[in-house]
């Protein structure tokens, strides 16, 4: 991977030269407009404003004027005071009126209202309190500490990691700022239409790339900072910068869209319960299902919110979605829920209706709950505040802060379970179960099918004159 200077935190831009005088007489630098800020006006002399110098440019504002107009993008935004609003990554409103421009540097220059209205037909937008599509993505990068690097982290030095990622010259390396840059720098290499370097991996293929990087620093310590590169792209997920899609990683998730009532989402937080009850409900009711074994992973909820879209924008006119969990009847069980509900709207997936859970006191009876229910006061896992505002929401059992694991439902009396399931689900079916056909069978047709049409294909080039067989 290589990358040219500027390419890792802003859209590269051709520029056209621009003459600066030197110190010394005669002697001219000659630089691309495009490395350049802004140009300012200044007792009739014009400087060219770069991200680390304010130099006199040969010809007046005046001269340049022409060309920055055909080049495009670069506006006044004040008298005396033109901004190249290609290397413009925030806009916010400015205190005394106007707004407060942010170039890739962390330059800031005021824009003057009066001076908007030719930006916002450049940027596309309406407003410039927020500036988008551009600035949105780089305005969270660098509060993540996103830097315009030179040269790919993974390919620098202990000095060089150092000096960028030190607050202090020669102080400790802020791990969480370097992972955020290597995670950059992969994905604009991936965007420039280069095949991912962990297509096919997963989050960890992505660490065993920057961990070299790191040790590198002698700070590892026991710190897990494969949880930190974890964290840090979750992060840049959820605020829309990039997607796990875009890194190509491989999806070993729990899941199956419904073959006839695909806009209801049965899901169970363990996997096991895939099989033993999922499968088989969807066999009867033709309804989406998803394990999220145990905390969703974030890879799992952006392919399958992708497929399940995909899904219902060929069923125009659909009913709305509606999810039905199968979630231990505690604390953590409905902050699980919460979890998989809040990834779902990350990923695009409208559920306006309240979740409808199965594993509730009223669905056992007073022997299963005396024999099967637990203390979470005397089991101690749960932190005061989230078993207070848990009980709050459900009561627990007779008022009291039992819970009930979502296993006793199938495994006490599965026939029961199988009809505390389809009384649930009745008003949300648009085809009764049991469906014409089970989603597993329509699968092992459809394999079969293709085994067919391979077989055939197969036995073709067998007869093609000329190909020999293996020898035994």
């Amino acid at each position: 991977m290589k990358f040219s200077a500027g390419f890792l935190s802003r859209r590269i831009q051709t520029g056209f030269s621009i003459a600066l005088r030197t110190t010394v007489t005669g002697d001219l630098e000659i630089v691309s407009s495009a490395e350049i800020l802004a140009f300012r006006v200044k007792s009739g002399k014009t400087f060219a404003i770069l991200p680390d110098r304010e130099v006199q440019t040969l010809r007046p504002l005046a001269r340049l004027q022409p060309l920055l107009k055909k080049h495009g993008g670069w506006f006044q935004i004040g008298r005396g005071l033109v901004v190249n609003c290609n290397r413009l990554v925030r806009s916010q409103t400015a205190p005394g009126g106007g707004y407060r421009l942010t170039l890739e540097n962390g330059a800031v220059f005021n824009l003057i209202a009066a001076y908007a209205r030719p930006i916002l037909r450049f940027l596309e937008t309406q407003s410039l309190t927020q500036v988008t599509p551009i600035s949105h993505a780089h305005a969270f990068m660098m509060k993540m500490g996103l830097k315009d690097l030179d040269k790919l982290v993974t390919a620098m030095s202990k000095e060089e990691l150092i000096r960028n990622f030190s607050p202090n010259t020669g102080g400790a390396v802020r791990i969480s700022d370097l992972i955020v840059n290597f995670l950059w720098q992969t994905l604009e290499y991936i965007r420039a239409g280069n095949e991912s370097p962990v297509d096919g991996g997963n989050v960890r293929s992505l660490w065993y790339m920057v961990a070299p990087a790191i040790k590198k620093l002698d700070t590892l310590g026991s710190t897990d900072h494969y949880k930190t590169l974890s964290d840090q792209l979750a992060r840049m997920v959820k605020a829309g910068v990039c997607s796990y899609r875009e890194f190509n990683f491989f999806d070993d998730g729990k899941w199956a869209i419904g073959a006839y009532n695909p806009h209801v989402i049965f899901m169970a937080e363990k996997e096991a319960h895939f099989g033993m009850f999922l499968k088989k409900m969807q066999d009867l009711a033709g309804v989406t299902i998803i394990s999220t074994g145990g905390q969703p992973s974030g890879i799992t909820s952006e392919y399958f919110c992708e497929g399940y879209i995909q899904r219902m924008a060929a069923l125009p006119g659909h009913p709305p979605t509606v999810v039905i969990a199968l979630v231990d009847y505690d604390p953590f069980g409905w902050a699980l829920q919460k979890t998989f509900m809040s990834d779902l709207k990350t990923f695009g997936v409208k559920v306006s209706a309240p979740v409808v859970h199965l594993t509730l006191p009223e669905n056992f009876t007073a022997d299963e709950i005396i024999q099967n229910s637990y203390d979470l006061l005397k089991d101690g896992k749960t932190p005061p505040g989230m078993l207070k505002r848990w009980m709050k929401q459900t009561g627990g059992i007779d008022g009291q802060p039992f819970g009930m694991e979502a296993g006793h439902l199938i495994t006490l009396r599965p026939h029961w379970a199988r009809e505390v399931f389809l009384r649930e689900v009745k008003p949300f079916l648009v085809v009764p179960a049991p469906v014409p056909k089970t989603f597993w069978q329509e699968e092992e047709q459809r394999r079969q099918e293709l085994y067919l049409q391979a077989n055939k294909v197969f036995k073709r080039l067998l007869k093609t004159p000329g190909r020999s067989r293996p020898s035994k």
